[in-house]
Parts: structure tokens; sequence; C-alpha cells
């Protein structure tokens, strides 16, 4: 059995593997070993941690909007959006900006998968940060982290 550090290195080298596969994808690797992404509007994260003893978590994350009016119209819209999307959800974080999120045991997940992770959370971000923007207001993360729009 290989060592759980061994488990992570070999995920994040597939990882690496999958994101030269992506040519629309900007793909940045951080201090932490982790990744950041750019493709579109969409600012994505993947974060690869542990799960339970023997697994490795893949989760991939991205900013929707920040700075939206959040009401109650707005979450009924979110968990409609919800129950609409194949993979990943949508959520609040502590400060209430919107994020998208899916994670994937990925201790032997295929180059597929991967890329699948990462296809569907950046659609879910070009398929409703303007419709969300437009009702409730707020920013692309993209703005907010490069000051202009992406599109």
């Amino acid at each position: 059995m290989l060592g759980f550090s061994n488990i992570v290195q070999r995920t994040r080298k597939r990882i690496s593997k999958c994101l030269q596969e992506m040519p629309d994808i900007e793909a940045e690797v951080m201090e932490d070993g982790n990744y950041r992404l750019i493709r579109g509007s969409a600012i994505l994260y993947l974060t690869v941690e542990s799960w339970g003893m023997r697994d490795v978590m893949v989760n991939c994350t991205s900013y929707v909007v920040i700075g939206a009016t959040v009401d109650a119209e707005l979450m009924a819209f979110l968990l409609d959006a919800n129950a609409q999307v194949p993979f990943g959800s949508f959520a609040l974080d502590e400060d209430r900006d919107i994020l998208f999120e899916y994670a994937l045991i990925a201790t032997n997940a295929r180059s597929y998968e991967l890329k699948e992770a990462i296809k569907a959370v950046a659609k879910a971000v070009d398929d409703y940060d303007n419709k969300i923007i437009n009702r409730w207001g707020g920013e692309t993360a993209y703005k907010v982290l490069f000051g202009f729009d992406a599109d």
C-alpha cells in the first residue's frame, strides 16, 4: 500500500496532467500546492485534501457572485438551481457571497472524471453569474480579482 503522502502526490500529478490537456483553462499552482484555474469568467480553486485514512478528496470551488443582495427570493433561486445542476451545489460563504462547489473522491479518479468536475463548476458559474447579477447585484469574482469583466 502506498503511503498517504504518495497518494496525495499521485493525485496532484494526475490533476496536473489533466490541466495540461485542457487548453481552455489557465492554471496556476499556488504556494500550498493547490490550484487556481481560470476559464472564461470563472475562477476555480482546486484543493486536494485527505478524506478518511486512505482516500483523497478534490474540492473544486468557485465564487459565482460577490456582494449580491441576499434575500429570500435569491435563496429560493439558488435552491431551485441546485435541483437543476447535475453535479455540485450553490452555497453562501460566511460573508454571504455565492459560491459553487463540487467535491469528489479522487484517490482512483480517472482523468475524465477530474476534467468533468472542473467543467461542471465552470459551466455553473458561466450559466448563473450574470443571471444573479442582473437581478440581485454584485460582481463576478473575476471582476473583483482583476478589476474588469472577462467577457
